[in-house]
């Protein structure tokens, strides 16, 4: 055990960790960080939750904290296996770990947890006992929150969600801060933006990219690991040959509208089970589901839905053809930027009389969106008449999100996607 704690806990020597990127998320956890409160952090593998933790680490080093204060366990080592159906053994390893530094621990991060089997009542009895100064959790699940969790940890924890880089964290690591930079290297920006919307912004591809074919292959070995140990294993799922065949239709038809009765019928399912299926995709972040927006407390109890990836790279990766679909890939792109900006309450709107690709919320106000890789005078006029659906409802805004286009029309802003999420809003 000693030489595991030893590996996994390098800062003991006093060294901070480096070649890390700053995320937007770290700031908002640093306000925090002196209150008791048990830290969540959730979201899909390889999106950087274990690189937030080692900033974290550091910026305790950097005001003073004994680094040796600090233990840092990943629940996913097979070296902790033992522990999976037994919660209480974590108090062994804090204790191996005290027994070996001479120094008791304030500080606990944990990596991974939802391989424990009842990590609720360690952390619960960790905190009401103030074992701990701070106990730092992360989990590939958003289940880690639901249950027994939030019953038992009720106003006792902070919550947040780590995603892939968003867009502007993404322009930042290659250089593009101001405007300036954007209008000077727009080439440079367009070619770059092109493996954006291909490879999507997973923190080793972005940080570290390596050529095209080693990108598709770590990609593909992420949604293999993923859907595995994040939707198969852990919710015991008992056809995985369905399971992979829906999520395949879902990434490859992004944006397209549905029922659950025509999704069950695609993927010769039935609706139950596709319903399951979906909500586990769901909490382990591989895709996210939007339902039509609701006109009023009449609408039909069974809206249309649609579904979107969280990286446009896993999508890529599963094999749908990425030239042909640009505006798809443009459309799902909105969507998660939406989601990265502080939009909510997301929906689409699709009527007799057209649709409205995202109608969203943020600071109590709508906003309406379309994306549209190209607007051209042969689609304009549609593009433009989604906005007209809404009726007296207000909207705040009308925006019509380009790869590259900038005009007005009216009330109308049409404004490139890199533009409107990046460094420049």
């Amino acid at each position: 055990m000693e030489a595991t704690l030893l590996r996994l806990n390098r800062h003991w020597e006093g060294q901070k960790y480096t070649s890390l990127h700053e995320r937007d998320l770290v700031g908002n956890l640093k306000k925090k960080k002196d209150l008791p409160h048990i830290q969540v952090l959730t979201g899909i593998r390889r999106s950087g939750k274990s690189t937030i933790f080692r900033l974290m680490i550091n910026d305790l080093m950097d005001v003073g904290t004994n680094p040796k204060e600090i233990l840092l366990l990943n629940m996913d080592e097979p070296f902790f296996a033992s522990l999976w159906a037994n919660a209480a053994g974590l108090y062994q390893v804090v204790e191996a770990a005290e027994k070996l530094t001479a120094v008791k621990v304030k500080y606990l991060f944990l990596d991974e947890i939802q391989q424990v089997k009842d990590w609720e009542l360690f952390a619960k009895g960790a905190y009401d006992t103030q074992r701990f100064s701070k106990i730092y959790i992360t989990g590939s699940n958003s289940d880690l929150l639901q249950n027994k969790f939030a019953t038992l940890l009720s106003g006792r924890y902070f919550a947040n969600t780590v995603r892939p880089l968003s867009l502007k964290e993404w322009m930042l690591l290659h250089g593009f801060s101001d405007r300036y930079a954007t209008v000077a290297r727009r080439p440079e920006l367009l070619r770059l933006l092109d493996s954006f919307m291909k490879y999507g912004s997973f923190p080793e591809i972005a940080l570290n990219p390596p050529e095209d074919d080693v990108k598709t292959e770590l990609l593909n070995s992420y949604y293999e690991s993923i859907v595995l140990k994040d939707c198969i294993v852990y919710n015991q799922v008992r056809d995985s040959s369905l399971f992979y065949r829906l999520l395949h239709f879902l990434l490859s038809n992004a944006g397209a509208p549905f029922y659950y009765t025509s999704l069950a019928k695609a993927v010769g399912s039935n609706e139950n089970t596709v319903r399951n299926y979906l909500e586990y995709a769901h909490r382990s972040y591989v895709v996210s589901e939007v339902t039509n927006f609701s006109f009023s407390l009449k609408e039909e109890t069974r809206p249309q839905h649609k579904a979107y990836g969280i990286d446009t790279g896993l999508m890529n990766a599963v094999g749908f053809r990425f030239i042909q679909r640009g505006g798809m890939v443009l459309e799902n792109i909105v969507y998660n930027e939406l989601i990265n900006s502080g939009y909510t309450e997301i929906a689409f709107a699709r009527q007799q009389g057209g649709e409205c690709d995202f109608i969203a919320k943020r600071d109590g106000q709508y906003h309406a969106f379309q994306a549209c890789h190209e607007l051209t005078p042969l689609n304009q006029a549609r593009e433009t008449a989604g906005f007209n659906l809404f009726g007296k409802l207000p909207i705040a805004s009308r925006t019509i999100l380009t790869y590259n286009q900038e005009d007005s029309a009216g009330d109308i802003r049409i404004v490139p996607f890199w533009q409107f999420f990046g460094i420049e809003n």
